[in-house]
């Protein structure tokens, strides 16, 4: 509302008026309400003079007894509280309660002020009527001596509620002024900003296209003006869309279509133009890179590198960059273009990856054929060099012959499975599943393992715990491979602990192991098939466990993930939903 001109202007002089309106109600407000106080307080003082002049006699002739009457009966001709007090603060009489009730008033900031001033007033609060009053004293005086104290004093109930009618008055004519001053400056501000509005609505109709827009001349002071520069300056942008509409429609075909970043730098290094694949490959908005300088939109100096290389030697330039700490890899193209150059950035990040991967696969896979492929050669040999003629030597090379064939078994076994589980031929049997049994029966099946590994293995499942959404069989084989997993990396007198618990809407599952934990290095490949740290090469296995553990828990819409300090254990946690019951 307040981006208008015309509310600026209304809202200025109706804010103006209304703090005007406001200081001077306020100051009348004050002022009145002092003036009414004061007067009261001087109409009291008065009232006051007079019951202490009736009580003169009665104080000089030592009519005590008759002075309760005196209050009483002024009391009521003044119609306010009268109080009569003796110069040692003790109540003679008053108009509203006993006076043997009451306490001695020669405290009462009225009294001391009369004593010493010759009058005293005060606001406060009456303990004996348990109401706000105005107090207002004077001393009675014989013969030039202060032998007594007259109080005259009104609630301020009945006060505040004359000086409301006042005040209710003023706010109301406040109001009635401040709302004839709204309604007349909006007024003022409509007729004001009334050719601006045709002038904006002509305007948005350019924005949305419709360029054949035309503002009639209606007058010849600044807006009339305005409005002429306004029809040459529609006339001569429908002329220049027209002529760069094509060229531009072609241009942004390319780059919208295009898989590579793209950006275009002038002479002096600053971006142009780039396209939204450039913008996600440096997380910045067009906005904050179109303007800036090409280190400062790209912030990488072997990119800028290339492109001041290409601006000096005006060759085409090429290079492969890794940004850091996003570990992203950039082949970088830039090639001449006018008087600045054309920067083509090709995001290599996931093929270098995958080409990682597969180094590493050849690798592990190769590790892992050739001790039991070498073992079943040399087997073999020896049997045919005249071992197969020692009936015992012959069983026994039978025998790890068996056992290396059991291992290329179990290898090529794991990895069909792995095969299908990430095709997703292997169909989930989804139900709600008690944890804790599943959890119980692999810690019963290892059990054999952990006594011979010398470890204590602890357990620690809620006894409420909800059921799990998921495949029995399977979350049974995860939990199976993660136990084995810490089984084998936890030396003699270690702990391992199966720790479960809900949280929000799912259950998670922690194996959690004292044994010679992960390196920071391999933390992010544990879960690559074959792939494993050094300590995991001496302990033997496939390496396919925590893959297939990997993918069985995200085909049941969890996630699985590892926390370790080398020498200090590892902890495996992996998540499950929770059944709806």
């Amino acid at each position: 509302m307040f981006k208008s001109v015309r509310w600026r202007i209304a809202v200025t002089f109706v804010s103006l008026i209304l703090v005007c309106l406001g200081g001077l109600s306020a100051y009348l407000l004050h002022f009145v309400e002092g003036n009414y106080l004061d007067n009261l307080r001087e109409q009291l003082t008065s009232q006051a003079q007079l019951v202490g002049d009736a009580s003169e006699p009665y104080l000089d002739s030592e009519q005590i007894g008759s002075i309760e009457t005196l209050a009483e009966r002024l009391g009521d001709k003044i119609d306010a509280r009268v109080t009569i007090i003796d110069a040692k603060g003790v109540v003679l009489g008053d108009s509203e309660k006993d006076p043997a009730t009451m306490e001695n008033h020669s405290n009462r900031p009225e009294a001391i002020e009369a004593l010493s001033q010759g009058a005293g007033s005060s606001i406060r609060y009456s303990t004996t009527l348990g109401c706000d009053m105005m107090y207002v004293a004077v001393p009675i005086t014989i013969d030039s001596e202060i032998v007594g104290i007259a109080r005259v004093s009104l609630p301020l109930a009945e006060i505040s509620e004359a000086l409301g009618h006042i005040n209710r008055m003023i706010v109301g004519g406040a109001a009635v002024a401040a709302l004839v001053a709204i309604l007349l400056a909006l007024q003022v501000a409509r007729s004001t900003t009334g050719p601006l509005k045709k002038l904006t609505l002509a305007s948005k109709k350019m924005a949305r296209g419709e360029l054949d827009q035309k503002i009639e001349v209606t007058s010849r002071d600044e807006v009339g003006g305005l409005a002429e520069a306004f029809n040459l300056m529609a006339a001569r942008l429908k002329e220049m869309v027209g002529l760069v509409t094509d060229e531009r429609d072609k241009m942004s075909a390319v780059l919208s279509t295009m898989g590579d970043g793209i950006l275009i730098v002038d002479s002096g290094s600053r971006v142009t133009m780039v396209n939204k694949t450039a913008e996600r490959l440096f997380k910045l908005s067009e906005d904050r890179m179109v303007g800036n300088t090409f280190i400062e939109a790209v912030r990488d100096y072997e990119v800028d590198g290339i492109l001041q290389k290409c601006l000096k030697t005006r060759e085409q330039q090429t290079g492969l960059v890794e940004i850091d700490p996003k570990k992203q890899f950039l082949g970088v193209i830039v090639t001449p273009l006018g008087s600045g150059s054309l920067v083509l950035l090709q995001d290599l990040t996931e093929l270098r990856r995958l080409e990682t991967v597969r180094r590493d696969f050849i690798s592990n896979i190769s590790h892992e054929l050739r001790t039991p492929v070498a073992s079943l050669k040399v087997l073999a040999e020896t049997l045919q060099e005249g071992a197969i003629d020692d009936k015992s030597v012959a069983q026994d090379f039978l025998h790890k012959i068996n056992i290396e064939v059991d291992r290329l078994t179990q290898m090529i076994s794991e990895l069909g499975e792995l095969s299908r589980i990430e095709s997703g031929e292997v169909p989930l049997k989804l139900e709600p599943v008690a944890l804790s049994g599943i959890v119980r029966q692999v810690a019963e099946r290892l059990r054999a393992q952990v006594k011979r590994g010398e470890l204590n293995l602890k357990i620690d499942v809620p006894r409420h715990l909800p059921k799990a959404l998921c495949d029995e069989g399977q979350v049974e084989q995860v939990l199976v491979n993660l136990l084995h997993n810490a089984i084998k990396f936890t030396p003699p007198s270690g702990v391992i602990n199966i720790f479960v618990r809900a949280e929000s809407n799912n259950i998670l599952v922690s194996v959690i192991d004292t044994g010679v934990g992960i390196p920071a290095d391999d933390l992010p490949r544990i879960f690559e098939r074959f792939y494993k740290a050094d300590k995991a090469r001496a302990g033997g296995g496939t390496g396919l466990g925590l893959a297939i553990a990997k993918h069985i828990v995200e085909s049941h819409g969890g996630r699985i993930w590892a926390e370790s300090t080398e020498g200090k254990g590892a902890t495996f946690t992996f998540t499950l939903p929770i059944a709806n019951t």
